[in-house]
C-alpha cells in the first residue's frame, strides 16, 4: 500500500450497520461533490446514529467541505454549516430534532455551485514547501512593523502612502477624504506643541 494515507483511524471502527468508517466518510463527500442529495443523506445518517464521536466528524467534515469543495462558489457556506452545527448543540444526541440541522447543511451544500480552487492552492503549497521551494520575502513586507523596515528609515508616512495599499481599491469618495484626513494629520502632527492633560492610553507595540 502506499504510504500517502497509509494509515487512517476512521478505517477501523464499524458503524452501526457494519460499514466502515472511512467509506460513510468518502460516501458523503463525494456524494455531495456531485450534488446527489439523498446517497449524502443516507452516509451522514449512518454516521450520526453510530456514535456522537462520528457525529462530530460528520460536522467537522461538511466545515471542510463549505470550503473545499464549494469555496468561492458561496464563500457564506463556512458561515452556515458552522451556525447550524452550533444550534445542533442546543439539542440532545437523541432528540430527534437534531438531525434536521446536518439533513439542511447537506442540502445546502449540494445545491451550491462549487469550485476546488483553494484546495489545489492548498495541495500545491505543500507541495512547493515539501521539495524545499521557500518563498522569498518580496520587498513591500518591510515596513515601521518589522526590524529590517525601521533599520531602511520606513515611518508611518511610508506605511500610509506605500505599505497599507490594498488592491482592488474600493473608490467612493468618503473612503477617499478618511484616507486624506488621516495622512494629513499625520503629516502635521510632528509639528504640533499639543498636549493632552491626561497621558494618552498606550498599545502593544506588537500583536498578539
Amino acid at each position: 500500500m502506499s504510504e500517502f494515507m497509509s494509515y487512517d483511524p476512521w478505517a477501523n471502527i464499524r458503524t452501526r450497520n457494519g460499514y466502515t468508517g472511512d467509506e460513510m466518510i468518502s460516501m458523503l463527500q463525494k456524494s455531495i461533490r456531485r450534488g446527489l442529495e439523498d446517497n449524502a443523506l443516507a452516509a451522514a445518517y449512518e454516521m450520526y446514529i453510530t456514535s456522537p464521536q462520528f457525529e462530530d466528524k460528520l460536522w467537522r467534515r461538511l466545515l471542510a467541505i463549505s470550503v473545499e469543495d464549494v469555496g468561492f462558489g458561496d464563500p457564506m457556506a463556512p458561515v452556515l454549516v458552522q451556525t447550524y452545527n452550533q444550534i445542533r448543540k442546543e439539542f440532545l444526541y437523541g432528540d430527534g430534532d437534531r438531525p434536521i440541522f446536518f439533513v439542511h447543511a447537506i442540502r445546502y451544500l449540494c445545491r451550491s455551485q462549487k469550485e476546488r480552487s483553494s484546495d489545489h492552492k492548498k495541495n500545491l503549497m505543500i507541495k512547493k514547501f515539501a521539495h524545499g521551494e521557500l518563498p522569498e520575502v518580496p520587498e513591500y513586507a518591510y515596513d515601521m512593523h518589522t526590524v529590517k523596515g525601521r533599520e531602511m528609515g520606513r515611518d508611518e508616512h511610508h506605511f500610509l502612502t506605500e505599505a497599507s495599499r490594498v488592491s482592488p481599491q474600493m473608490e467612493r469618495p468618503d473612503i477617499k477624504a478618511a484616507y486624506e484626513e488621516y495622512l494629513t494629520y499625520c503629516e502635521r502632527e510632528k509639528d504640533s506643541e499639543a498636549r493632552p492633560d491626561v497621558q494618552p492610553f498606550e498599545y502593544n507595540t506588537w500583536q498578539f
